[in-house]
């Protein structure tokens, strides 16, 4: 049986299903209940918030024999039939963004539909298209075919021209709430038989910042085990910290106790706790608090304004912190600005802030031994070679071939873990680039890398060299990878060097150039 990851299997299919977006639904529904359909829509906002999800449930329901106030019956010839449908054509603008492309897709717009009534043409991440390729898309978006609807996707409405904007109905979709996210995991926890804690509920609701894909992807993760799923145990394996330790760390501050602040943010630098999540929930605290004293006019230690400041230099410390910097020094800094040393505790906090530079030394020292074992070149060797022959057809056999390895009893349980919680996003016939939830992730599967080749080639004979990436680093990648394209840079073999000492391939640090998604 098909092994098939949470937010894939959870994505919706109607309009009850998809959360967080009330109005957005409720304005798309009555909109087929009067027959008020337009020939163009741009949905934006954050990823993981249900805009493709949303177009697919639209391009559904408009095309229903019977819909039910506004939703698909689920029970037509077109509903049953609605993904091998040729009708509802989708094209992700990361990898189709040239001027062929669009062009290509305006020669079969003049085919009348197969099935429905109307050819729904669904561009995701549209903010990646060339300018002559939106010259093209508007040609047709100014004099479409009765027939025609596009709905236009992206997390950049930035990067849309307003030429394009202007003859579309725009559709701003919003971070779901945290309250949003803990119903709908609920939901899937019930029907899937997960055992979690209501404060590991949220704690992943928290995590996955308005986007419920990621909140999926979590918790699919974390129930790979089978065991409860604790605020402990995500805390541990996510590298988070709960309020409650946020509230701690806090406190100190207030209490004026520098001893205990410094030994909590040792705490956090040895567990290697996100430091970006460590700032955002203590920018939270500090401003929930500060609202707090304006309401009450109650006096404490720190005032609005300390608050005020605090949560400016942590918003400054995110925007400026870099891979040659160790984050916790900073954060320890910002901190310790804000306590009152008195002249008689002044050699005990010396002897505390000594003895802790020696904690961060060694934990220097541990951090540059991890790193040794990653190349901080082969990563972006790989992430190059990939694209220089990245084709959609490598990228579908890569695919099958990760799948075909998650559906084997040949392949060892901790490899087989890291491929299902992976995506493959680009692929040539030699490299395949794939995307874990996290940095930690993607480190802990770069150090298997050997094995996990081995396997693949044991298992299927197929030979590839993989390259993990967290999500969030390939939105990045991908985003270079369109301008540098733009501006005809042409990607060249680079040959991976492999030395005596270690024949392990080693992967590290953040490469600065783009990938492609070819979808």
């Amino acid at each position: 049986m098909n092994y098939k990851v949470l937010y894939r299997k959870y994505r919706p299919t109607n309009f009850e299903n998809i959360i967080g977006q009330e109005y957005i639904v409720k304005t798309l529904k009555n909109s087929i209940i009067n027959n008020n359909i337009s020939h163009a829509y741009i949905f934006s906002g954050p990823r993981g918030t249900g805009k493709t999800s949303t177009a697919k449930v639209f391009s559904k329901a408009i095309n229903c024999i019977e819909h039910i106030d506004g939703s698909p019956c689920e029970k037509c010839e077109f509903c049953l039939n609605f993904v091998e449908n040729p009708d509802i054509i989708e094209i992700d603008a990361a990898s189709n963004n040239g001027v062929d492309e669009i062009r290509g897709l305006i020669d079969n717009i003049k085919l009348t539909p197969t099935n429905g009534k109307y050819k729904v043409y669904i561009i995701d991440e549209v903010h990646m298209l060339t300018t002559s390729a939106f010259n093209a898309l508007l040609l047709t978006l100014e004099e479409p075919p009765a027939h025609a609807i596009f709905i236009l996707a992206t997390t950049n409405i930035e990067n849309v021209p307003i030429t394009i904007l202007s003859r579309c109905q725009r559709f701003d979709f919003q971070k779901i709430t945290i309250e949003n996210l803990v119903s709908g995991l609920k939901k899937v926890c019930e029907k899937e038989n997960i055992s979690i804690d209501e404060e590991a509920l949220t704690e992943i609701a928290y995590l996955s910042e308005g986007g419920m894909r990621d909140a999926l992807s979590l918790l699919d993760q974390l129930s790979k085990n089978g065991q409860n799923i604790s605020l402990d145990l995500v805390e541990k394996q996510i590298k988070t910290i709960s309020q409650k330790g946020i509230n701690e760390l806090i406190e100190t501050i207030e209490k004026n106790d520098v001893e205990n602040c410094l030994r909590l943010i040792n705490e956090y630098r040895i567990r290697a706790i996100d430091y970006k999540t460590l700032i955002k929930k203590v920018i939270d605290i500090c401003s929930f608090r500060a609202k707090n004293i304006k309401k009450t006019g109650r006096i404490v230690r720190l005032d609005f304004k300390d608050y005020k400041d605090l949560i400016i230099n942590l918003s400054d410390c995110l925007t400026k912190i870099n891979i040659n910097v160790e984050p916790y020094t900073i954060i320890e800094m910002i901190l310790l600005e804000f306590f009152n040393v008195e002249t008689n505790n002044t050699e005990s906090i010396t002897m505390i802030k000594e003895e802790n530079s020696k904690k961060i030394e060694t934990n220097v020292q541990q951090t540059k031994v991890f790193e040794s074992e990653i190349d901080n070149d082969l990563i972006n060797i790989r992430i190059n070679n990939t694209f220089v022959n990245a084709q959609k057809v490598f990228l579908e056999e890569a695919k099958n071939v990760i799948d075909s390895c998650n559906n084997s009893v040949s392949i060892d349980g901790k490899i087989k873990s890291i491929l299902i919680d992976s995506n493959v996003v680009a692929a040539s016939d030699e490299y395949v680039i794939l995307t874990c939830i996290s940095d930690h992730a993607a480190d802990n599967a770069n150090k298997l890398l050997n094995e996990i080749e081995k396997s693949i080639k044991d298992s299927l004979n197929k030979k590839y060299k993989l390259v993990f990436i967290s999500e969030e680093r390939w939105q990045k990648e991908k985003s270079d990878y369109i301008l540098n394209i733009k501006s005809n840079k042409k990607y060249e073999y680079i040959e991976e060097e492999v030395t005596e000492e270690s024949t392990e391939p080693i992967i590290n640090d953040i490469f600065d150039m783009s990938k492609v998604e070819i979808i």
